[in-house]
């Protein structure tokens, strides 16, 4: 009688080693921190930020908006990771997924780019973020904390940083633990820059008062501009990324045939 040969068996997905966060690539933190980044790097949310400073109960007030704005962005983050488990998304590079995202999200991100650099998009005396922080003092704290989670939202590319971000941790299969940990990074991080004009005014005062109405009016005249080139930059890099995807994709399909 013939034995056949035992063969073991690659172990399912869930049961697969899993990465510790400690352990985790430097490129794999690197993109956390630069998506972060880039959703942080928001002028005139910096602006309003700064503008709260100057009003009644400034610390408070100020610590309202950005609650809203960090639960805005761990609860999206949250919501990626869970409907792409769902789903089983794969976000890999050379995947399908990956490639239609990243070369979308450029799309998106280079147009918005260019659009942010024409007149069209200079922001006037009669425009809504204009009206918005003039009614700014009289907000009180639950309109504040919405306000907070809605700027986060509703800027195009900081969805794209959160699909981007949700498919690195669905990727890399890490632990409950590790994604809660990576997470808080990536939370972190978004959060960063709006934080400076607080830490200042802590550490100075109302000697801050002449310098925050100057930085508020410059961010506001010059957001365009700032979010347009920024957003050209990472057009051009998610761009790059969805070809390279491409390319591995092409290099795949080549093999199997």
């Amino acid at each position: 009688m013939e034995l056949g040969l035992w063969k073991p068996t690659a172990p399912p997905k869930a049961l697969a080693k899993r990465h510790n966060p400690a352990m985790l690539p430097f490129h794999w933190l690197t993109q956390t921190i630069a998506l972060g980044l880039g959703i942080s790097f928001s002028p005139l949310n910096i602006a309003l930020v700064a503008l709260l400073l100057l009003g009644p109960n400034p610390l408070r007030r100020c610590s309202t908006y950005l609650g809203g704005w960090i639960i805005a962005n761990g609860g999206a983050l949250t919501t990626v990771v869970l409907v792409g488990s769902r789903f089983s998304w794969a976000m890999q590079l050379g995947s399908r997924g990956q490639v239609l995202m990243d070369l979308i999200g450029a799309g998106a991100l280079v147009a918005l780019g260019l659009f942010q650099l024409t007149p069209a998009a200079a922001i006037g005396e009669e425009s809504w973020a204009m009206q918005l922080m003039g009614q700014l003092p009289e907000l009180d704290w639950f309109p504040l904390l919405g306000l907070g989670a809605g700027c986060a939202l509703i800027s195009p590319e900081n969805l794209v940083f959160y699909a981007k971000e949700g498919g690195m941790l669905l990727t890399n299969h890490t632990s409950l633990r590790g994604d809660l940990e990576v997470g808080a990074i990536f939370v972190a991080t978004t959060t960063s820059l709006l934080l400076l004009p607080p830490l200042a005014w802590l550490l100075c005062g109302g000697r801050l008062r002449e310098p925050l109405s100057r930085l508020n009016d410059w961010l506001v005249h010059r957001a365009e501009w700032l979010v347009g080139v920024f957003a050209l930059v990472l057009g051009v890099y998610l761009g790059w990324q969805g070809i390279e995807g491409l390319h591995q994709m092409t290099l795949g399909a080549a093999a199997l045939t």
